[in-house]
């Protein structure tokens, strides 16, 4: 089953829409696409269910791609948060990761070792070293001796 946290709606290609509201203890699954209506007595089992009437309807084998899944609204905007908040924590993530290797190269550039800087800023010094390898201009690099013999080879 697809997570629902991955879009606020299963899938925005699908061929059928599957609409969902609250039913008692349960939930009601409108395909107007199909003109039915099916019932899941979980969430968790909404997608299965719709998937299992187009399957049942059209005698064939549908996909999650094949379901647009369309949330009653307080769902929608739970998920539609919980997205956000995810885009901006990889931001953030990404964020941090850039100031991390900004201070490698600032503290590699004050002539510190690389155990060093490992050990001020919490990483190792293998880690030190990649980052320091990504960071500068491939011209740069040096390149490990396997790939110069296998460079002389092709050439």
């Amino acid at each position: 089953m697809t997570s629902p946290t991955t879009n606020h709606t299963t899938n925005q290609t699908g061929d059928y829409t599957a609409h969902v509201s609250a039913d008692g203890s349960g939930w009601m699954i409108d395909i107007p696409g199909l003109d039915r209506v099916t019932y899941a007595a979980h969430l968790r089992d909404v997608e299965a269910t719709a998937l299992d009437l187009i399957a049942i309807m059209t005698g064939s084998t549908p996909s999650a791609s094949d379901l647009t899944i369309a949330w009653p609204d307080e769902i929608a905007s739970a998920l539609t948060t919980i997205n956000s908040a995810k885009q901006q924590a990889e931001l953030a993530q990404q964020h941090a990761m850039d100031t991390v290797a900004d201070a490698v190269l600032q503290l590699k550039s004050s002539g510190q070792s690389y155990r060093d800087i490992g050990a001020v800023l919490g990483i190792s010094h293998q880690r030190v070293a990649q980052l320091l390898s990504s960071k500068k201009p491939a011209a740069e690099r040096i390149p490990s001796p396997g790939l110069q013999d296998r460079a002389a080879q092709s050439a």
